[in-house]
């Protein structure tokens, strides 16, 4: 039974650290704030590893030198205590705890210190899906946090329904996101990418699936989404089925999402502006080509594809109908970016 249980185990941490083609690393050192984790695990290994060394050695020997040997009868003598020995290992463990405790003291302050220079952006955790907002900069995103390198970035992290969690493992620790409290987080990203984000607070019936991605872009990119943003305007409707997929989305959609330039400015679901610049559907769960597989399916009933999603089905729509809202949401991009490229973590 133990034998069965360290298996599935281990299978289940290596389908977590390997999901999706990614290496999700608590330890990735491609941030100040992971290798300053690193630090601190690393004094606190090697304590652990004394202490195992000596308890399992005191046991070893124990039981060796005091073990029954043959012809013994009786009880052997009997040992009543040493005070030396007793002040000794009360000693040592109470020295490991404070140097740990100093140790780690000294972690949070350095962590929790928000550079002077960073951008606000503002983190929303919504029952199943994230909110970025740049209150600095009047832009908004959802699912998709995107930063630009080496670029110190502070967030404030909050909730408008329960209690979740913001963690981009290779990236920065884990922090609760509660309703009603705004918490400061900081990190600063040195390497592009694609970074997989997960709530790691459980919070309901869709909480696995509640997940979103931090694209770490070059400066340049970053400063290319920033003005496309701000000044968003829906491209020109290439033909009769997008035209028709805009109308419908303005019929059926416009009062839970957002699209600038538009009279969609729903606040109750993820803003879509940019719905053809993302790497993700359904909060970061598919990308690549089932994102594009899936999007229909999802507008026709998302819950049924994403057990606890809030947005409603829509049994009324024909086929040719949510052909058409796709057609319509593919096309809401800013040219000239592409973040399909960047490479996974």
């Amino acid at each position: 039974m133990l034998a069965r249980s360290l298996v599935l185990v281990g299978l289940g941490l290596f389908t977590l650290a390997f999901a999706e083609g990614r290496v999700i690393n608590i330890l990735d050192p491609g941030t100040a704030y992971n290798r300053e984790v690193s630090r601190l695990l690393v004094w606190v290994m090697w304590f652990a590893a004394f202490v195992s060394i000596v308890v399992i050695g005191a046991l070893i020997y124990t039981v060796v030198k005091f073990r029954k040997r043959p012809g013994q009868e009786g009880e052997p003598p009997q040992i009543h205590g040493n005070d030396r020995l007793e002040v000794w290992w009360t000693a040592i463990p109470l020295v490991i705890v404070l140097v740990i405790f100093g140790l780690t003291a000294q972690s949070l302050v350095r962590l929790s210190k928000p550079p002077l220079d960073a951008m606000k952006i503002e983190v929303t955790g919504h029952q199943f899906w994230w909110d970025f907002n740049y209150p600095e900069l009047g832009i908004r995103n959802s699912n998709e946090l995107i930063v630009p390198v080496g670029k110190p970035v502070h967030l404030v992290v909050t909730s408008v329904d329960v209690i979740h969690s913001f963690w981009a493992a290779s990236l920065v620790g884990k922090q609760d996101a509660i309703p009603g409290v705004k918490i400061n987080l900081s990190f600063t990203p040195e390497k592009e990418g694609n970074y997989y984000g997960q709530c790691a607070e459980l919070c309901g019936a869709s909480h696995s699936n509640m997940r979103f991605r931090v694209l770490v872009v070059s400066q340049e990119q970053f400063d290319r989404f920033v003005a496309g943003a701000k000044n968003f305007q829906p491209p020109a409707l290439a033909d009769a089925n997008t035209q028709k997929g805009e109308t419908l989305f303005q019929q059926n959609c416009a009062s839970c999402h957002t699209v600038k330039g538009t009279a969609s400015q729903g606040k109750i679901g993820p803003d879509l502006s940019f719905y053809g610049n993302r790497t993700t559907l359904g909060s970061g769960i598919w990308e690549g080509k089932d994102k594009d597989a899936l999007l229909e399916a999802w507008i026709r009933n998302s819950p049924g594809v994403k057990p606890g999603s809030k947005m409603p089905p829509f049994p009324g729509l024909k086929d040719e109908d949510v052909k058409a809202i796709a057609s319509y949401l593919n096309g809401l991009k800013i040219e000239g970016l592409d973040f399909s490229k960047l490479p996974k973590f």
